[in-house]
């Protein structure tokens, strides 16, 4: 394995001597994330969230008996939040007045990227343009991938229509993923998601919880259109308001396995307290040039060798550990670690933002 050794440190060599060739690889990876999380979360969105009227058409042709006239007219939704669950929520208020059955994909693909575009004004401002740029690139695939996948892609391969369980438990799982992969390399899936972020950032705390606040009020509302649009136009809402109701408790569920699933991802806005025993006065002079954070010094002596030393305290988030460690034993191999998880941070702690 000699081999493969000296060949990753001659390509770390040679992209730390050509940083516009690292950064443009840097930048073709995270477009490459970008398309993947687009994918999954559009995909899911078709086939466990909002399926289509030619979705289960579909599914009732292969044989499924469960399917009634009624799932055909105006299939069971599960609510997705965020930019899509505002743009179902638009879907089902117009539905009150008119059938959209043959235009609910391109409604919410148009409400999808519509929403998103004060949000992206946010996220330019508030949070940095290269977040912004590739959030945006996400934002646009979903819509189009929202679009252009057809039905025989999902009920050809997938029917857990009836299933509400494993299908508001793989949903969630689908959106966290979709959203912790674009979280994982500096950007977001766009929505509620970037005002989280900016949230979570000015709190230091996690992303989760704010993304589940928003979007149970979006579930209300679009129960509340639902409801209506039963009592007004029953002739195409066929829907019986119990389904409603029980697809919005297992919408809730859904939220709440999807932020699980982004807040073990996110690494980044969960922090860690680390401690360095060391006499080498240069450390904590790296250490504060190299992480957006300062540190304090303890001078303190050694029980067994009786020597002066120090300890240094910082607090850093959980996905610049490993680079910390690395530095540390590089700097000074002497020295001595250890690394706390903490639950919160109050006062001046600053992540610098998605560069």
């Amino acid at each position: 394995m000699e081999w493969l050794s000296k060949t990753r440190t001659d390509i770390t060599d040679f992209l730390m001597d050509h940083p516009r060739t690292r950064q443009w690889l840097r930048w073709i990876g995270i477009f490459f994330v970008e398309v993947l999380s687009a994918f999954i979360f559009a995909y899911e969105l078709r086939a466990l969230i909002t399926p289509t009227t030619g979705c289960v058409e579909g599914w009732k042709a292969l044989g499924d008996t469960s399917i009634t006239d009624a799932d055909i007219a105006s299939p069971v939704h599960l609510i997705s939040g965020g930019a899509s669950g505002i743009g179902q929520t638009i879907d089902a208020f117009i539905n009150i007045f008119t059938n959209t059955a043959n235009y609910e994909t391109i409604i919410i693909s148009v409400s999808y990227f519509a929403v998103n575009i004060p949000i992206m004004i946010l996220s330019w401002f508030k949070i940095s343009k290269q977040f912004t740029v590739f959030t945006l690139i996400n934002v646009g695939l979903v819509s189009l991938f929202n679009y252009v996948i057809r039905d025989q892609w999902i009920y050809q391969v997938i029917n857990l229509y009836n299933d509400y369980l494993a299908r508001t438990i793989f949903a969630g799982l689908l959106t966290g993923i979709s959203s912790g992969l674009a979280m994982m390399v500096g950007t977001s899936s766009g929505g509620i998601d970037v005002i989280t972020i900016y949230l979570s950032e000015k709190k230091s705390t996690s992303v989760g919880k704010y993304s589940l606040t928003m979007n149970t009020t979006i579930v209300i509302f679009y129960v509340l259109f639902s409801v209506m649009g039963i009592k007004i136009n029953p002739s195409w809402n066929t829907q019986s308001i119990s389904s409603i109701v029980t697809m919005a408790l297992y919408t809730i569920i859904y939220f709440f396995i999807s932020s699980k699933v982004v807040d073990l991802l996110n690494t980044k806005n969960r922090k860690q307290e680390i401690q360095i025993f060391t006499n080498d006065e240069q450390l904590p002079l790296i250490m504060v040039h190299s992480f957006p954070h300062t540190c304090t010094i303890v001078e303190s002596k050694g029980a067994f060798t009786g020597k002066k030393n120090m300890i240094v305290y910082m607090v850093i988030s959980r996905s610049e550990k490993k680079k910390a460690i690395k530095m540390i034993n590089s700097v000074d191999p002497k020295s001595f670690v250890t690394v706390t998880d903490i639950e919160q941070v109050y006062g001046r702690f600053y992540i610098k933002p998605f560069e």
